[in-house]
């Protein structure tokens, strides 16, 4: 459970982070305690986990040459120090002031994590800092020594004073909810900037790239345009966007008045490049508010608010100050909830939603994407095996430890997600003509939880639903969050103005006829359901009741032979096309180096097709129903800016 916090007024845990040898990716940390008068013994603990990301990490497995003295550095007396378990220490320390020295190996390029290299320093909070338990709510102060002259320091904190040399800064936190969620990252970023209203908007870009700046820059300005629509205002006067130009794409983490954004930094190649860019940006923006404020009682912090401020429109921006800090996160354990779809799934449709908003994408590509990705979905094998609920709370058991037959008896509360929001995005429009959905649903959490920091509760997502809707919707929460049915989402497009049809993979009919080929058709059409690994020929996966599964293969398999043919990873789809279905054919592989041979019956491939389009024969209320979907005129009309 959280520690119980004090509420008296308190002189701030200091840290001093320096970088004197970036090439051993270490960081020397200095953290200095007041004395704590009331307390003879107090718990040094490091974090486990990042908020956003929900991964026991055990952070404290790269905290080297740790040092506890006292206030002036002189050892503490004989067994004042023991270490608890993997994450805590127990200090006698009299309530005088300590001090804690320690080194941090930092060598993981991720969003969730912490780097420095010659080039570049990045921390995370909870992969970096000790904090005291109990003290969670004491103010904090860090001081940065950048590892260069000429080294810049990015990083939502304000900046309390200079120290020492004047390449050291001070930056301060309310508390260690802040610190923690207050990501660093010093070196010689470019600094963008741009304002929206009077809300101050800052891109700091590391890494190679061949990507536009302005064009980032615009996405950016039109993602949090369109999403302060949406929630009437920004609940702060500056957020920061750090931006890591990599070789490889990680994604995103975010948090209240920031986010870490790593990208591909030479993916800019075409349009592509830039609608990713801001899809990432996009999701990340919109946590903000969805999980940052919007939270249940497992995942947030909750604060107190001036009720004296009055929210401004996005015209006007948002000047209120961070309230305190009344309640502290559990950073030492799995914090399990029920509304991670709520907070991913959602935000990850909305996302979408927003693009579509600020005119980055338009109806046709919104289609095309269903077109493109439903089918992917709605072919998982274990997309119905486990509800919305249930993977939420198991995210931090099976989503990123995932076992081999995960594919076949989970899937991701990410991707379920996605789907389930579309499908009660459409359900409330349905309900009221197509005027307020989705959005307008966040929109009443945030307006009475999120705004006044209240946990959300199950029940408060049903009623928010209700309240859009004009009825109750248990039944579609019952089935499809807390059930396991199939999500009617064809269904409820056809309603909402919308062709969709479905046909196999390999059909080719809808192509002109100079366009077909009917031997990569046919050669199409033949199905094992084994997934291969893309480098090697080792099973990664058997679809239950495929062909490959009734014949026995199974996870680890490696393939060498078809039909007395030599496959490679290249090859074995290839070698199997040459058989239609219905066709018996040998499959050679190695299981834990013994050789063996099995007999499958190839099938016909399951894959589909669909096609999403405009109902040009649509009824009224249909047409109503997408114009309020999109939010955007028409296809081939202006968008709005």
């Amino acid at each position: 459970m959280p520690a119980v916090l004090t509420t008296s007024a308190r002189e701030p845990i200091a840290y001093r982070v320096s970088m004197a040898e970036p090439a051993s990716h270490e960081y020397q940390i200095e953290m200095r305690v007041p004395p704590l008068p009331s307390r003879d013994r107090v718990d040094l603990v490091f974090p486990a986990w990042a908020p956003g990301s929900y991964m026991v990490r055990d952070f404290v497995r790269h905290v080297f040459r740790l040092e506890i003295t006292d206030g002036r550095g002189r050892a503490l007396a004989p067994g004042a120090i023991a270490r608890v378990d993997k994450q805590r220490w127990r200090l006698a320390t009299g309530g005088r002031a300590f001090r804690v020295r320690y080194r941090v190996f930092a060598f993981e390029a991720t969003v969730r994590t912490s780097f420095l290299d010659d080039s570049h320093g990045y921390w995370n909070g909870t992969s970096l800092f000790f904090y005291v338990d109990g003290e969670l709510q004491r103010p904090c102060e860090v001081t940065v020594a950048p590892a260069r002259a000429g080294w810049k320091v990015a990083t939502a904190l304000p900046a309390a004073r200079r120290r020492g040399s004047g390449q050291q800064l001070s930056y301060a936190a309310a508390n260690f909810d802040e610190l923690a969620d207050s990501p660093f990252e010093v070196g010689t970023h470019a600094l963008h900037t741009f304002s929206v209203g009077r809300t101050r908007f800052e891109l700091a870009l590391y890494g190679r790239t061949n990507a536009d700046p302005g064009r980032l820059r615009d996405i950016l300005r039109r993602v949090v345009t369109a999403t302060g629509r949406i929630f009437g205002g920004f609940p702060f006067d500056r957020y920061l966007f750090i931006v890591h130009a990599l070789p490889v794409g990680s994604g995103g983490l975010e948090h209240r008045a920031s986010v870490t954004m790593d990208i591909a930094g030479l993916s800019f190649d075409d349009e592509a490049g830039y609608v990713r860019f801001a899809d990432l940006a996009a999701h990340e923006f919109f946590h903000a508010w969805n999980v940052k404020r919007i939270h249940d009682s497992a995942l947030g912090t909750s604060r107190r608010e001036d009720p004296e401020r009055v929210l401004a429109t996005p015209r006007d921006g948002l000047r209120a100050a961070e309230p305190h800090s009344v309640h502290a996160l559990d950073y030492t354990r799995e914090c399990y909830t029920r509304l991670l779809w709520l907070y991913e799934g959602c935000t990850d449709y909305l996302a979408h939603v927003v693009m579509l908003r600020a005119g980055i994408t338009r109806e046709r590509q919104f289609l095309r994407m269903i077109a493109d990705d439903w089918p992917k979905y709605a072919t998982r094998p274990g997309r119905n095996e486990t509800s919305l609920e249930e993977l939420s709370f198991e995210a931090w058991i099976k989503q990123y430890k995932p076992s081999e037959n995960f594919t076949n008896r989970s899937v991701s509360y990410y991707e379920k997600g996605f789907w389930t929001a579309m499908a009660l995005d459409l359900t409330l429009r349905l309900e009221n003509g197509g005027r307020r959905g989705l959005p307008e649903m966040i929109r009443r959490l945030w307006d009475r939880f999120g705004r006044r920091d209240r946990p959300i509760t199950d029940p408060d997502v049903r009623a928010a639903a209700a309240a859009i809707a004009g009825r109750r919707l248990d039944r579609f929460f019952d089935r499809y969050v807390r059930g396991k049915n199939e999500l009617p989402l064809p269904a409820l497009l056809r309603r909402a103005g919308l062709n969709v049809g479905a046909r196999a993979e390999w059909d080719e009919d809808d192509k002109p006829a100079a366009e077909r080929d009917p031997v990569r058709s046919r050669r199409a059409r033949a199905w094992t359901g084994l997934a291969l690994h893309a480098d090697r020929t080792t099973v990664r996966n058997v679809i239950p009741d495929s062909p490959a599964w009734r014949a026995g293969l199974t996870f680890g398999d490696e393939v060498v032979a078809v039909d007395g043919v030599r496959t490679t990873a290249a090859t074995f789809a290839k070698r199997i096309a040459d058989h239609a279905p219905g066709a018996r054919v040998r499959v050679a592989f190695f299981r834990r180096d013994q050789l063996a041979e099995a007999d499958l019956t190839l099938g016909q491939s399951p894959e589909r097709k669909l096609s999403v389009a405009v109902d040009p024969k649509a009824g009224v209320r249909a047409q109503s129903v997408r114009r309020g979907w999109f939010g955007v005129p028409a296809a081939g009309a202006r968008p709005r800016r």
